[in-house]
């Protein structure tokens, strides 16, 4: 029996076996990033839909809809706390969602959806207003820039955010 040859075999035997465990590595870290992604997606959606069902609550609705139909609402206290709670509550979402495709963890795709959720989100000029008032300073310094840069242009349709579905010549 030849102790170098089996020596040698043994040798290309681990080399092979070190390949294998390598290659099984990278395909479990793209399966691992894969389902961080999917997840990090899920959540952000199933927050989104809390703040919807919060919205639907009456009074909150009411609150809402004055914000958006009227160019300069009056607002009472507790209309304008419902508002910064939907305000916030929207914001972190999106503030997450945005850390998140920095990071890697959620797709483009689904971030630049969210852009028009937000462009939408400062239609009103109460929601502008508290942006720049008190708002901003609850989130980060790059989210915060984003945000300036949505608010450095008009709102769409002049502010008035029912316009598309109220507007009897879009189709």
């Amino acid at each position: 029996m030849n102790w170098e040859a089996i020596g040698a075999i043994g040798e290309v035997v681990g080399a092979v076996a070190v390949v294998i465990t390598l290659a099984f590595l990278i395909f479990q870290l793209r399966q691992n990033t894969l389902s961080i992604r999917q997840q990090s997606a899920r959540e952000s959606t199933s927050s989104l839909q809390q703040v919807y069902l919060a919205m639907m609550q009456p009074d909150v609705s009411g609150s809402i809809n004055k914000a958006y139909s009227e160019a300069d609402p009056e607002l009472t206290g507790p209309e304008m706390a419902q508002l910064e709670a939907f305000s916030m509550a929207y914001l972190l979402v999106f503030q997450q969602d945005y850390l998140d495709v920095r990071r890697g963890l959620q797709p483009r795709s689904l971030w630049e959806s969210r852009l028009l959720i937000i462009e939408a989100l400062f239609v009103a000029v109460w929601i502008r207003k508290w942006w720049a008032r008190i708002g901003y300073s609850y989130f980060g310094p790059h989210f915060r820039e984003l945000i300036e840069g949505i608010l450095s242009e008009d709102p769409r349709d002049d502010g008035d955010y029912f316009k598309p579905v109220s507007d009897s010549s879009a189709s």
